[in-house]
């Protein structure tokens, strides 16, 4: 019998998702159909596109964007780069509010999807996107969105969270009205994209996915939408970098039920990506997948067993029922792909240990977290983290009360 997870009596769990999803090969070019059936919006308003360089230079967006300019009076407008920062973020609701725009659409991966959704918040409110950091109740609300992302990995466009970088450094701005009015989900966008580029979107998908399910904060919704994304990731994510199409529609779809699951909140996983992303600039995805297996381990002594086992059973496809086989297999995957299971791999030395630990919990805390993220804990992590040791992981918040779903051989002796 699956456990159901059921919120605990006088709590309230909440989950919520885009009020339209369209999906299917070739569905961006329904568009204007979507802001008219779904939005009421009419013809000749005003539309304002965030895009990806890298996908419209590629000609990938064109049906899309004529579909819109059909109908619409629209703007487009690029150059957000990988990491979107409050400066074009900035540039870009200006050019937004002079066009006087009726909705935003976001096409590209997670930091145009992110950038569109900040925009949308400016276009309401007064100030730039630094004045809208941390959980936000903006006055003006949030302008529509619709999202089309052209990656298999971040879920942007189902999240309540939008990341900045501000002075250097990535913060995360949090509504609900974040989460987008209509979401179009076209596997044909991914049809050009580099098989490491699937790899490394797809590995945030299922640390999306692998948080969300062990949230404190997680709902009935949250662990069937992560259990069913799992399933889809590991099965298809290594066909899909080589370049299966099927495999990349499935991997598509994947990522947005991550991203449903993920308004349950990100865990120590995300924090440690974070973290790394000051030591050395390396995609998110990276930095996130090589995390999980540790994040897992981390949190093992503070999981439900039942959590513990749906975890492992959808991490491992079945084969597994305790976390040390999940984490193992989160690291299998990843050196399947290619992509690194090490900060020494990184080249993130011993030095930065003590700095990861700190800037963790005072930088990046998770009050959802299922063990306390505490500096102690984390420098017995850290450093088991750069030398690829999951046994010193599980050790590093082992208290004897409880096993979390831990294997006998995974106990310190």
């Amino acid at each position: 019998m699956e456990t159901m997870f059921l919120p605990a009596s006088g709590t309230m769990a909440e989950f919520i998702a885009p009020a339209t999803v369209v999906s299917g090969r070739g569905s961006a070019g329904l568009i204007a159909r979507v802001l008219s059936s779904r939005l009421r919006l009419p013809d000749g308003a005003s539309v304002f596109v965030a895009v990806d360089d890298a996908v419209a230079g590629a000609g990938l967006l064109a049906p899309m964007l004529d579909a819109l300019s059909a109908v619409y009076r629209v703007t487009v407008v690029g150059g957000f780069g990988a990491e979107p920062d409050d400066d074009r973020i900035d540039r870009a609701a200006v050019r937004a509010r002079e066009v006087r725009a009726d909705v935003v659409v976001g096409a590209g991966g997670g930091s145009v999807m992110d950038a569109a959704k900040m925009i949308a918040l400016l276009l309401e409110n007064a100030g730039g996107a630094a004045d809208w950091l941390g959980p936000v109740a903006p006055p003006g609300g949030v302008a529509p969105l619709v999202m089309v992302p052209t990656t298999c990995g971040t879920g942007s466009e189902a999240t309540r969270a939008a990341m900045v970088t501000v002075a250097g450094a990535k913060r995360i701005s949090a509504t609900a009205g974040y989460v987008a009015t209509a979401v179009v989900l076209d596997p044909a966008l991914l049809d050009g994209l580099p098989g490491r580029t699937v790899a490394i979107t797809g590995m945030d998908a299922l640390s999306h996915a692998a948080e969300a399910l062990m949230s404190t904060d997680r709902s009935p919704m949250t662990v069937h939408h992560a259990r069913t994304a799992i399933a889809l990731l590991v099965g298809n994510l290594e066909a899909a970098a080589r370049g299966d199409v099927e495999a990349r529609a499935a991997c598509l779809w994947a990522s947005h039920l991550s991203g449903q699951a993920l308004n349950a909140g990100v865990l120590l996983g995300h924090s440690l990506a974070y973290c790394v992303a000051h030591e050395r600039s390396v995609p998110h995805g990276v930095s996130s997948g090589l995390a999980l297996p540790y994040c897992i381990a981390f949190n093992a002594s503070g999981l439900e067993p039942d959590c513990a086992r749906t975890l492992a059973r959808a991490l491992t496809s079945g084969r597994g029922d305790d976390l040390v086989d999940a984490a193992n297999a989160v690291q299998a995957l990843l050196g399947r792909l290619e992509l690194p299971t090490t900060l020494a791999e990184l080249g993130i030395g011993e030095d930065a240990d003590e700095r990861i630990a700190q800037r963790c919990v005072t930088e990046y805390p998770r009050a959802n977290n299922p063990t306390p993220m505490t500096v102690d804990a984390l420098r017995r992590l850290v450093p088991a983290m750069r030398a690829g040791d999951l046994g010193a992981a599980f050790a590093a918040t082992l208290t004897g009360t409880g096993d979390g779903g831990i294997a006998d051989e995974a106990r310190p002796a």
